[in-house]
């Protein structure tokens, strides 16, 4: 039996990469998704790829940095989906790539608004639907090792990752009564768009090639690969589906086996 049959699932931050891979994933589960980002054309794309497959699928331009968004896009998943059974939270801001010393607390401001309020804003709205219908469903945050391994250039970004963890955990204790479970995921190196960027970039600034650059990666990984963001999407899956129901509070780190520690 599909891990989520009947289950509807909000994925937030839905884009190239991870975002895609969590929904189509789902929806191959069985879930009946609802697709959230900014970006209309690439919500559509997304959700004709699923539906072309058989699958069922929502897809709504959401901004979380806006509350009444957050609820209306509840509402109306709610209404055309049925009962909410979990919520992915992956939209995020990247980080401004800037020293500590050089920081611009207004750019740091517009992360946070992103990673952070806009984040919970969406959790709130889902787990007041949750407790209203009574549903014992699973909230997943998908994090980053950013905020283990003190990458330079990047406080900003991990600074805000790092207060979801510790929000995660309270939230946790607050809504285990309710049947309610939250967790993090904390992808590192992830073979998709954004790493096959990064290895271009730093190629073209070390005049190196890109496979030089990701074989540099590789070898600090333990199984010998950098997971793409298919396999880093099973272990969101894993959280959403009833296989988790006795994990609350915990976070999994998805990396291949690098240790920073």
């Amino acid at each position: 039996m599909p891990l989520l049959e009947d289950r509807t699932v909000i994925v937030s931050g839905v884009g190239p990469g991870l975002g895609q891979s969590i929904a189509v994933g789902a929806a191959r589960e069985g879930a009946r998704v609802v697709l959230a980002a900014r970006n209309d054309s690439y919500l559509d794309e997304v959700s004709d790829q699923i539906t072309q497959a058989g699958g069922e699928a929502l897809a709504v331009r959401t901004d979380i940095t806006d509350p009444t968004a957050c609820d209306d896009l509840v509402s109306l998943a709610r209404d055309r989906m049925g009962e909410i059974h979990g919520l992915v939270n992956n939209a995020f801001s990247p980080p401004r790539f800037r020293t500590f010393a050089d920081a611009d607390f207004d750019q740091w401001r517009e992360v946070f608004d992103v990673n952070v309020f806009g984040t919970l804003s969406l959790t709130r709205a889902v787990v007041c639907q949750m407790q209203r219908d009574g549903t014992q469903g699973s909230i997943v945050f998908v994090n980053t090792m950013a905020t283990k391994t003190g990458m330079p250039e990047q406080s900003d970004y991990a600074a805000s990752k790092g207060a979801l963890l510790a929000a995660v955990r309270t939230m946790a204790k607050e809504l285990g009564p309710d049947g309610i479970r939250i967790n993090s995921v904390l992808p590192g190196w992830m073979w998709g768009p954004g790493v096959q960027i990064y290895c271009e970039m730093i190629a073209y600034q070390k005049s190196i090639t890109a496979q030089e650059v990701r074989d540099e990666i590789t070898s600090r990984i333990p199984l010998g690969y950098i997971p793409p963001d298919e396999e880093c999407a099973g272990a969101v899956l894993f959280f959403l589906s009833e296989l988790a129901r006795p994990i609350t509070g915990q976070s999994l780190d998805v990396n291949g086996g690098e240790r920073f520690d």
